[in-house]
């Protein structure tokens, strides 16, 4: 996904960015896996450079019953962060344009 910035962000702005994009991740892994059956996850949010802007997301679960379906789990929770990222980038009016 590629966004062109109209501007460098600032720090509260990336740090907005990469919050919207954790908590999106984690709403999709919690609504998908019940709490239950997670031994341990992580989810890392990391920001690089500003123009352009790099998000990198990294999504560890662990879940106590095997679930052949946690791939598409994890691959859908990836997707969430990164449209969240977009969205909070077009909130704050970063993009060069509104589509």
């Amino acid at each position: 996904m590629s966004i062109e910035l109209k501007r460098k962000p600032s720090e509260d702005e990336i740090e907005k960015i990469c919050l919207a994009a954790e908590e999106a991740a984690r709403q999709l892994l919690l609504t998908a896996v019940p709490l239950k059956r997670i031994s341990d996850f992580d989810i890392t949010i990391e920001a690089s450079g500003d123009k352009p802007l790099v998000l990198n997301v990294d999504i560890a679960i662990d879940v106590s019953i095997g679930d052949e379906d946690l791939a598409n789990i994890v691959k859908d929770a990836t997707g969430a962060a990164f449209k969240a990222a977009e969205s909070k980038v077009r909130e704050l009016n970063l993009c060069t344009s509104q589509i």
